[in-house]
């Protein structure tokens, strides 16, 4: 590296500047024509010294460009893929009437089976109930729809969504366990936090509900308030909800 710098400090005057620094001229062919040695000019080491330090520093300062340039580009790449990403994610969301993937639930507390398909469920009406542990309105809904389980379940399945990541499933059974002795026979299946369920289902804020028919199509999106005996009935009987889609 060191001789090429040098051999281009020397080059340096004959090919940009045409100034005679020359102590012991030779024979010069003037600049760009003929083959051009080199070894024509004998320039005081202090120059050469000079011209091969402002070479350096230029060779440092493209290299350093170039490594800035790369990681920018590098970046702006991986932004754009994250935000297609997103996007495309964002224009796959499930929406009213859309008709739900057949899910694995892979693992599930306190129901009959350790996990299940969407499709395990098919001619039943079905509401996903979005929850974590720290969600006190959400658990709040509990003793109702625990009920109105009690009371319509050959038509209807009630399924606690868990999609908290610090709701670990020791944390779920410990939570489990205070429902049974508030609620006897506690009979609200528990939905372990998947990733595929996160994906299809983004949800931000809770509670939040997904009322499904028998059909396997999405009927309503909304907040507790709309959670009713009258809305439930009307969803097993496959007639119109008409309820306020909640905007998440």
């Amino acid at each position: 590296m060191k001789k090429t710098i040098f051999s281009i400090a020397r080059a340096l005057p004959c090919l940009f500047f045409g100034i005679d620094l020359i102590k012991k001229p030779k024979r010069c062919v003037p600049p760009f024509y003929g083959n051009l040695s080199l070894s024509c000019f004998q320039l005081d080491g202090q120059t050469t010294r000079n011209v091969a330090k402002l070479a350096y520093r230029e060779i440092n300062l493209e290299r350093l460009l170039r490594k800035k340039i790369i990681r920018l580009t590098a970046a702006l790449f991986f932004l754009s893929t994250s935000l297609f990403a997103q996007a495309k994610a964002t224009s796959h969301q499930l929406a009213i009437n859309d008709k739900i993937p057949n899910l694995i639930l892979s693992q599930i507390l306190n129901f009959h089976q350790k996990s299940a398909q969407f499709s395990s469920f098919r001619n039943k009406a079905l509401v996903l109930d979005f929850w974590a542990t720290y969600c006190s309105p959400c658990i709040a809904e509990f003793p109702k729809m625990d009920a109105m389980q009690k009371k319509y379940g050959k038509n209807i399945q009630f399924l606690l969504m868990n999609t908290y990541a610090s709701d670990t499933v020791e944390v779920l059974e410990k939570f489990l366990a205070g429902q049974r002795a508030k609620i006897k026979d506690f009979a609200l299946p528990i939905v372990v936090n998947n990733a595929e369920i996160k994906t299809v289902f983004p949800v931000n804020t809770m509670p939040h509900y997904i009322w499904i028919g028998a059909d396997g199509r999405i009927k309503a999106i909304t907040r507790a308030d709309q959670l009713t005996e009258e809305n439930v009935s009307r969803l097993i009987a496959g007639l119109s909800l008409n309820l306020k889609t909640k905007k998440d």
